[in-house]
């Protein structure tokens, strides 16, 4: 017969409920900084991936090549972080609900908290979902396919189909996905004002526009 774990106590949930919190607020001012950064790029006129020279291989005049470099190398770290504090918040409510588990067995449905406060479960479910943006919309042609689902400028992109911040593969892979699925519903999330909406976008041709969809996107 195997040993029980060790149930624990009063402090030490109370401690794991602090490092979760912790870890929650250091996500909260990535994505803060994250979204301060991006924004900036969009404002002077560029994104992730447009180039820094024009045709003839000089450097851009209109722009501030050496902050745009540092900005995008800045936001490369930064969704290396938020990827790998995601990770650690995922590992710690884990331990959280279970360490909850094991007193509410041990002790009862008794409400354990202490200086550390309590995470809830919506903030657990919150954590979990946290949506990271891969592409803006940059202009809806009114009537358009995308427009009638609901698209607006300035939103930014979080799923589009099976597509996310990790495999758009610079919306090469999101410009496949378009082509492929004319008359098909497509599931799109989006970002708004930080509000996270939901919307079904159907590709096609004819609506009297250029494309399937009729918007233009940017990568961020």
């Amino acid at each position: 017969m195997g040993l029980m774990p060790p149930v624990p106590n009063s402090q030490e949930f109370s401690e794991l409920m602090k490092q979760a919190k912790e870890l929650i607020e250091k996500k909260d001012a990535i994505e803060k900084e994250l979204r301060q950064l991006e924004d900036g790029l969009l404002e002077a006129g560029i994104g992730m991936n447009e180039p820094l020279v024009d045709s003839q291989g000089f450097p851009r005049s209109e722009i501030d090549v050496h902050s745009v470099r540092i900005n995008r190398n800045r936001v490369i770290h930064l969704r290396n972080d938020h990827k790998a504090i995601m990770l650690d918040i995922e590992n710690m409510l884990h331990r959280v609900h279970e360490a909850k588990r094991q007193q509410g067995q041990e002790g009862g449905d008794d409400d354990v908290s202490g200086a550390g406060g309590q995470v809830d479960e919506d903030t657990a479910m919150e954590t979990e979902e946290t949506p990271v943006a891969f592409a803006i919309v940059n202009a809806v042609a009114p009537d358009s396919p995308a427009f009638s689902a609901g698209l607006r400028r300035n939103d930014r992109v979080v799923k589009f189909g099976h597509l996310d911040s990790t495999n758009h593969q610079g919306l090469q892979a999101l410009n496949g996905l378009i082509s492929q699925s004319e008359n098909q519903p497509v599931p799109v999330s989006l970002l708004r004002d930080n509000e996270r909406l939901d919307f079904t976008v159907t590709p096609r041709s004819g609506w009297g526009g250029r494309g399937t969809l009729g918007c233009h996107l940017l990568p961020l």
